[in-house]
């Protein structure tokens, strides 16, 4: 049997922009994460699992600020 170890997370906040990201820098172990938080609607957000961008505006883009 073939288990995954869980690469990153997100806590995303969905009255304000705030997203705490944990993402594991010690694959295939797992004991060594980072943490991020980003709070600006001006900012990006780099998932390192997927390989991509995401603009903080995109994700909280029908919450009035």
């Amino acid at each position: 049997m073939k288990f995954s170890i869980l690469c990153e997370y997100l806590l995303v906040s969905q009255a304000e922009p705030y997203i705490e990201q944990y993402h594991n820098l010690d694959r295939p172990s797992g004991d060594r994460w980072q943490w991020q938080v980003y709070d600006r609607v001006e900012g990006a957000i780099v998932l390192h699992s997927l390989n991509i961008e995401l603009p903080m505006a995109e994700i909280y883009r029908r919450i009035s600020l």
